[in-house]
This record gives C-alpha cells, structure tokens and sequence, in this order.
C-alpha cells in the first residue's frame, strides 16, 4: 500500500523489516510565516552537530547562508563550513532526494545521514509527507522522518486562530518549537505552550530559547510511533514542560478529553486501543476502507500494533489515503498496552465512531477505557 490505500494489499512478507532501520531519515521543518523557522534552521546549519544532513530548501536567498562559509560541490548543490550540504528543490521533492543520494553514493558529494526538508510558510505538510511515503523512487534508500514545527510566542495564538494552514502545520507535528519565548513575558510563553497541547497533545513541545533546548537532539527523535509509553501526566516536571513536553498516549493526559474538539472547530487527535491482536488480512480490509471512505478526514494515523502470530510490534503511519510501508519494531515498549495504540489526527471524525467501526472487526475485545474527565 505505499502507493494509496487503494493500490494493493500489504502482505506479511511486505513487513518483515525487523531491528534498526538503515535508510535515510527524510525530517520536514514547517511553520507559518514568520514564525521564526529560517532562524532556526540557520542554526541548525551553522551548527557542527549536523555536519552529515542534507537540507533541502525553497530558496537559498531566504535562508541566508553567505555568512555561513558555502562552496558550490555539485549543480545547486553547495557544501557549508559546518559540513551540511544544502539544495533548493528541483523538478520535485522526490526527484530531489534521488538524485542527492546518486549523486552521494558516486563520490560527487558528501554522504549524509540525514535530510530535513524546509516548507514555505502557507504549505500544507499533508501533501508532501504523502509524496515522501508513497514514492517507489526513494523507499529503498530514504525513510519518513519527524515533522517539527515552529511557532511564534508573540503571534503563534492568533495565527492558528486565522490562518487554516498554520493548524494543519500544528496537527501534523511530532515535535512543536516556540521561538521568540524571550519576547514575551514567561506567562505568555507559558500559556501558549497550553494551547498548542490542548491543540495537539501528543507533539513534543520545545522552547528555542529554554536553557534546556538542545538543537543537537532536534532531528534525533526515534520515528513518533516508535516512542516508548512515558509516565502518567502527573508525574511530568513542570519546570520542564517549556523544555520539553511528550504525553503519550495522548488520551491519559490530564488536562482534557483526547477526542475534545480543538479550538479550530474540527481538528481532533484521538487514541484507540484495540485491547488484543489484530487478525491482519483483516484489520487491512477494515484500514483499506477506512482510508478510502474517510482519507480527507484522517490527516494522520500512526502507531503500534499487536498482530495475531507475531510478537513484535507493527508500526502504522499514514497521512490521508496513503499508508507508509509498516514495519515491525524489535521489542515492545515497557508500558504499552495490550494490542498496542493507534493515533488518528482527524478533522470531523471522533474516536467512538473510530471503536464502533473497530469492534465489528474485533467483537471480543475489551471495552474501550474511558477518556479522563476534565
């Protein structure tokens, strides 16, 4: 199914990928204009600790890299002082990744064990991460990667509140950065750090200027369906949570109902647990209609998965009729639940309808848990 959910089964033989995965991860840096993700990925590009990535940006000019020591190594490609080698987009994004790992794997440049790829400010990251899962170009040497978004404090609430794309970029993040925190008072900052969980409770929530934000460990994180189950939400340091916030699932979080509405009115991110094995010719019947029936709604579905005669986890990630190639992971992670979790970020598709559905395929399962109440 890397082609849709409608081009084809995933058979067992499809997903025997077991231990660390060898390809490139592909990482998306998105955010709305001005919100302060060029600074950031200046940064990034200046910084030592990623001297083996490959960025991958709309225009040079915007991100202002002659201060930065460039030489040109190849055709729009140049290699920086700090050893990241940089591209603008060409024909495609695909295309793009393609050719830098030909071109890699000839000696024409730098070999590079990563690739973040910088949206304009009005792009919606669905699109893309479907590019990236479901090009056959790319699968056997490139791997979907995390979303990180950046958000302004001084103007981040009022931007999601006006602006459409800026909450798509939201929804679909693993990984959220404040910036410009030091603008504001630290309960403005702290504030707006609520609302973005409220809005997407399961990202990880970063603040650039937090003694604590370690730019070295940004792009790090494992893939967001592999992280281990946390402790509950009351055991969370609240001096941390400006540094760094991970409630996971998402539903055991205290601070409201997983399937509450979101302030935009119809972008929702809701956990549904199985409770046992899944038979799997079956679930990816139930999954394959689901997708085709109901793709405009799932912005993005990602998890663990418990197979009937299989001890290893299946990862799931989608973004909207596509589904990424699954894989099973090594171990479980300590604390998971039996059958494992599925997280869908949705728009107008609640998690009780998402149960309903599921129990017709898995009628012997346990009752769902309860949300916590407010």
């Amino acid at each position: 199914m890397s082609g849709g959910a409608a081009a084809g089964r995933v058979d067992r033989a499809d997903v025997e990928r077991g231990g660390a995965d060898a390809r490139t991860p592909v990482h998306l840096l998105t955010g709305f204009l001005g919100s302060g993700k060029t600074t950031l990925l200046r940064r990034l590009l200046s910084d030592p600790r990623f001297a083996d990535t490959a960025v991958v940006i709309n225009e040079f000019g915007e991100v202002g890299l002659d201060q930065l020591l460039v030489r040109e190594v190849a055709e729009d490609v140049v290699l920086l002082d700090s050893g990241c080698l940089c591209c603008s987009v060409r024909d495609d994004l695909v295309s793009t990744l393609a050719e830098l790992d030909a071109r890699s794997r000839r000696g024409d440049i730098p070999r590079y064990a990563r690739a973040i790829v910088e949206t304009t400010g009005l792009a919606d990251p669905a699109p893309i991460l479907q590019a990236l899962m479901a090009a056959k170009e790319i699968a056997p040497t490139h791997r979907l990667g995390c979303v990180v978004t950046t958000v302004d404090a001084l103007n981040g609430a009022r931007t999601l509140d006006a602006h459409r794309e800026a909450r798509r970029q939201l929804a679909m993040a693993d990984r959220v950065v404040i910036t410009k925190a030091d603008l504001v008072a630290p309960d403005a900052s702290r504030a707006l750090a609520a609302e973005l969980e409220r809005r997407n409770p399961e990202a990880e929530i970063a603040v650039a200027t937090h003694p604590r934000f370690d730019l070295g460990a940004l792009f790090a994180m494992p893939d967001p369906a592999l992280r281990a189950v946390p402790p509950a939400a009351g055991a969370v340091d609240e001096d941390a949570h400006l540094g760094s916030v991970d409630v996971w699932p998402p539903h055991e979080h205290a601070g409201a109902r997983a399937d509450e509405p979101r302030h935009d009115g119809s972008i929702g991110t809701f956990t549904v647990e199985p409770g046992r094995a899944v038979p799997w010719d079956a679930f990816v019947d139930w999954l394959e209609l689901l997708l085709v029936a109901r793709g405009d709604s799932v912005l993005r579905v990602k998890g663990l998965l418990a197979v009937e005669g299989e001890r290893r986890p299946l990862v799931l990630q989608g973004v909207q009729h596509v589904l990424y190639p699954p894989a099973f992971l090594p171990e479980w992670p300590a604390g998971s639940p039996p059958g494992g979790w599925i997280v869908f970020i949705a728009r107008d598709l609640t998690r009780e309808a998402i149960e309903r559905s599921l129990r017709q395929l898995l009628p012997n399962s346990p009752a769902p848990r309860p949300s916590p109440s407010v």
